[in-house]
């Protein structure tokens, strides 16, 4: 007995199921004109469009002048001028070393070429009492009252004095060359600024130990700023010296600058397959600074004439692109295209899709492959606003507005969607929409 209720309940309620399901199919999609409501787009087909070869690279601003200001020679730093910021001019005193050591050199060195010119007054007198001795002597010998020997011996002496002259005076020339030596590092201890411009970076404090090789304070000119970005193997044909191009900042939106590519590298990159190009920027004002990420625009003066559809209406699908066209019944079906440049807002369309067929533009991002859609601004009674008409009939006749109290309509439509009235309900004439917040009425 008990088997015998539950395979009587089994197919009791089997029935029932069959009975519900097939009402709900037969009443769904008549009542209302579908399961799910239609969506409102618009339409359009591919245009010709005007594309540029315009190459879009990133970069990084730096300054065109960086100077890292150094002293000449070792020693201590007694002043340090300048901070972090500030502005400088071209030959502006930056730093000084300590020159005591020096300035004791210096008068060491002046003495010893007071010495030496002593030392030339010497043997500059020496040897002009030989010469007048020598002259005396000649005198003599001729009057045959000394010999040829002692005339030669005090020449001879003459000479040695002579040549100790030019000795004397040889050393004052050295010492000071030595004295001119000194003071020249004496001046090598005022450091100034090579360039105008701002510090960037002061590197030491006064106190510190410097050498050659130790940089003091860093130095930039912004009047004009560069940025050096890399173009791939396959761009770098399109682009050559000379072009222009525009650069765009975050700190400053909407404001472009102008820069010139004036410089290509030589060779690629083995890790990236790219090449450097330098792009050059007037930046008279110094809003730019170095540092600034940069969207630059090359453009390589290269035009043509392709197909286009509008970018809103492109949709990307796993690794495909495409959009979505019309098919029977106004349904939306997935169309992949292959896509190349994109200008703005249109995208240029290489293939996929054939000439004069109709897609969905705006509202693309809002549809599912075999959604139906409704055009904004069909006519209601003549298309029902679907294209093909199926599904609902086409009620043909002059329409009047709708009211809430209308006993047409079922209620008012979830935010965004339009709810429709079937003709056959009481107080309808035609077909009529309703959307959020407003009530249509078209002939």
């Amino acid at each position: 007995m008990i088997l015998a209720a539950a395979a009587f309940l089994s197919v009791l309620g089997l029935r029932l199921y069959q009975e519900i399901s097939t009402e709900e199919a037969q009443s769904g999609p008549g009542r209302f004109g579908g399961g799910r409501q239609s969506l409102l787009v618009e339409t359009g087909v591919a245009e010709l469009h005007q594309f540029e070869s315009i190459l879009e690279v990133l970069g990084e601003l730096e300054a065109q002048a960086v100077v890292e200001v150094m002293s000449k020679i070792s020693g201590r730093l007694s002043q340090v001028l300048g901070h972090r910021g500030e502005v400088v001019e071209a030959g502006q005193l930056l730093a000084v070393v300590d020159d005591v050591d020096l300035q004791q050199q210096i008068r060491r060195a002046e003495a010893g070429i007071a010495v030496s010119r002593a030392g030339v007054n010497r043997e500059r007198v020496t040897s002009t009492s030989l010469l007048i001795q020598v002259e005396r002597y000649r005198d003599l010998h001729e009057n045959f009252l000394i010999s040829t020997q002692e005339l030669e011996d005090l020449e001879s002496r003459l000479g040695v004095a002579e040549a100790q002259v030019e000795l004397a005076e040889a050393q004052v020339g050295q010492s000071e060359a030595s004295l001119r030596e000194l003071r020249v590092q004496q001046e090598q201890t005022r450091i100034y600024s090579p360039l105008s411009g701002y510090i960037s970076v002061r590197h030491l404090e006064p106190g510190a130990l410097v050498s050659p090789s130790a940089p003091i304070i860093s130095v930039l000119n912004l009047d004009r700023v560069k940025t050096i970005v890399g173009v791939s193997e396959s761009a770098l044909s399109q682009v050559r010296v000379g072009l222009k191009a525009q650069i765009e900042v975050d700190a400053f939106p909407g404001e472009t600058y102008q820069g010139t590519v004036t410089r290509i590298s030589p060779f690629l990159n083995p890790e990236t397959r790219t090449a450097d190009v330098e792009i050059e920027v007037a930046n008279l004002d110094h809003a730019l600074r170095p540092g600034m990420f940069a969207r630059v625009k090359i453009d390589s003066g290269i035009s043509w004439t392709s197909p286009g559809i509008p970018r809103s209406a492109l949709l990307t699908r796993g690794s495909e692109k495409g959009i979505y066209v019309l098919g029977e019944g106004m349904t939306a079906i997935f169309q992949a295209i292959e896509t190349g440049r994109i200008t703005g807002e249109v995208v240029e369309v290489l293939g996929g899709l054939e000439d004069g067929v109709e897609f969905v533009t705006t509202g693309a991002q809002n549809v599912n492959e075999g959604d139906r859609v409704r055009l904004k601004g069909d006519d209601m009674g003549g298309r029902d606003g679907f294209r093909g008409g199926a599904g609902r009939p086409s009620g043909r006749g002059q329409e009047s507005a709708v009211s809430d109290r209308g006993s047409g309509v079922r209620g008012q439509g979830e935010a965004g969607q339009d709810v429709s009235v079937s003709p056959d309900q009481p107080g309808s004439q035609g077909d009529r929409s309703i959307g959020q917040g407003k009530r249509e009425s078209r002939q």
